[in-house]
């Protein structure tokens, strides 16, 4: 794991960094520019030919682009400076570095960004918390016009606990000094480059998750075990509806894909949809002969009877629009599938998913292990938000303050797998994940892995990789575009493989 620092944890790396005596602020500022040139010259093709404008506020990020700039010179890569005022407070390092006045100019509304090849962003830094004033959103506009942008540390306008101002750097590339910072994974960020520049290790609360952390997860694979069906990974399942059901079977059949070797999905009959019984039998037949490998049950008939109970691992939730029963007073008072999530033993392994948000008053409500897959709208309705709140830092601290043993997955661009103590950030999944029903197959991953026993976490940090990997694969081998979630089911198995085989390498 790598670990996420917040705008206060970073100034305290600076900060305890110099007081120990190993390193100054000046060492550290100029093995920052030293490591931005240097970065600019392995990754862009032909360097030397390219001309280059270092863009400096008046902060400390102005500075380790000042400093950028001399070494870029020293390396024979044609550079200029614009400071963004004129009272930049810089002069001190301009002397140090032996930069002349030839070499830089101050921003006006006559300044051309056009004839540069590269730009590197030193406006803002990791310390900005307010939003922009017209002056700065115009060089925010003029420097977006150009595609080949590095911002040093974070990209200007974007704020490192989480907000963004209205108009923000759009990088090709991030370069950051020692750690990543919690703001480069709530907003999208193209490439990130995390670079040492002699900072002390240090511990966070906040952690980006490797491609080791997995391959040190995934159980070995035997090829012979003496096992049967209903304990090599035996899954329950209560989704679908009539409005909704695919999400169900989705479900169902990633939790195979992922390893699960029997699955019984009930089907949840009240819905929006007032049904006869003639047509809740009819959609159970054709669920049953369209999708044999699946075990279909009635839920009317079933009730948890079966083997339902007998299942270890319950998936709650994909495709149920409302599973809110009312009395004869017309009050809303809670069905059956409500009072069996409460009354599971805690041995039971439970992930609730979409419709089963819908009725939640109280977080304390359900499984008090459960694993809860919300996306950022579900989320509002689960905690009662305000529909402004954005994921950032005070959100992330307010669910680890009342989740208790329960796990957050909060599904966005990055996903964040969030414990009382810890948050992990899963940032491998593509764009391309952004399709009906790939929340479903999540949730069908993760119910499997606990099946096959892994612990809720193992089964969350390994879920969510396995779930972004699929994406990837399907990018990488079939197509950049049209991805449905059952081709992404279909991509589970290779993606797995591929890791089992790395995790004995």
């Amino acid at each position: 794991m790598i670990p996420v620092l917040t705008k206060e944890q970073a100034y305290k790396l600076d900060k305890n960094t110099i007081e120990s005596g190993h390193l100054s602020q000046e060492e550290l500022m100029d093995n920052a520019g030293k490591s931005l040139a240097q970065f600019f010259c392995e990754k862009t093709d032909n360097p030397f030919k390219k001309k280059v404008v270092v863009v400096c506020g008046k902060g400390n990020n102005g500075g380790d682009g000042v400093i950028a700039h001399s070494y870029l010179k020293h390396y024979n890569v044609s550079s200029k400076i614009v400071f963004t005022e004129e009272k930049h407070g810089h002069a001190k390092l301009l002397k140090k570095y032996k930069i002349s006045k030839s070499e830089y100019s101050i921003y006006n509304n006559k300044t051309k960004f056009d004839k540069y090849n590269w730009i590197i962003d030193g406006i803002f830094g990791i310390g900005l918390s307010r939003y922009l004033n017209e002056r700065y959103q115009n060089i925010i506009k003029d420097l977006n016009k150009n595609q080949n942008i590095i911002s040093i540390d974070i990209s200007s306008g974007l704020f490192t606990d989480g907000d963004k101002s209205k108009y923000f750097i759009n990088s090709k590339h991030v370069v950051t000094f020692g750690y990543p910072k919690l703001g480069h994974y709530l907003s999208p960020v193209n490439s990130l480059c995390f670079t040492d520049i002699g900072f002390q290790p240090i511990l966070s609360n906040i952690e980006v998750i490797e491609y080791s952390d997995i391959l040190n997860i995934i159980k070995p694979f035997k090829k012979k075990n003496d096992t049967h069906k209903y304990v090599k990974g035996e899954v329950a399942i209560q989704a679908s509806s009539y409005s909704y059901p695919g999400a169900g079977i989705l479900s169902a059949k990633a939790a195979y894909a992922a390893g699960s070797s029997y699955v019984t999905l009930v089907i949840w009959r009240s819905d929006d949809v007032e049904l006869s019984d003639e047509e809740y039998n009819s959609l159970i037949c054709s669920m049953k002969s369209t999708y044999p490998d699946i075990i279909i049950e009635d839920e009317r008939t079933t009730m948890f009877g079966s083997r339902f109970n007998d299942c270890n691992s319950f998936l709650y939730g994909p495709g149920i629009v409302d599973h809110t029963i009312k009395n004869q007073n017309n009050s809303t008072v809670m069905g059956d599938t409500e009072n069996y999530l409460i009354s599971l033993p805690f041995s039971k392994n439970v992930v609730i998913d979409s419709g089963g948000f819908n009725s939640i008053s109280k977080i304390d409500w359900y499984h008090k292990n459960a694993i809860l897959t919300p996306h950022i709208g579900e989320l509002k309705r689960i905690f009662n938000l305000k529909d402004d709140v954005i994921i950032n830092i005070d959100l992330l601290k307010l669910i680890q303050n009342n989740i208790g043993n329960k796990i957050i997955v909060l599904k966005s661009f990055n996903t964040f797998i969030i414990t009382k103590d810890m948050i992990y950030i899963m940032d491998k999944g593509p764009s391309i994940l952004a399709t009906a029903g790939t929340g479903d197959v999540l949730s069908g991953i993760l119910v499997s892995l606990l099946s096959q026993g892994y612990s809720r976490l193992e089964a969350s940090i390994l879920g969510t990789y396995l779930h972004a990997e699929s994406a990837n694969y399907y990018m990488n081998n079939i197509s950049k575009d049209g991805m449905t979630a059952s081709d992404l089911i279909d991509c589970i198995p290779y993606a797995f493989n591929k890791l089992r085989e790395d995790s004995v390498n």
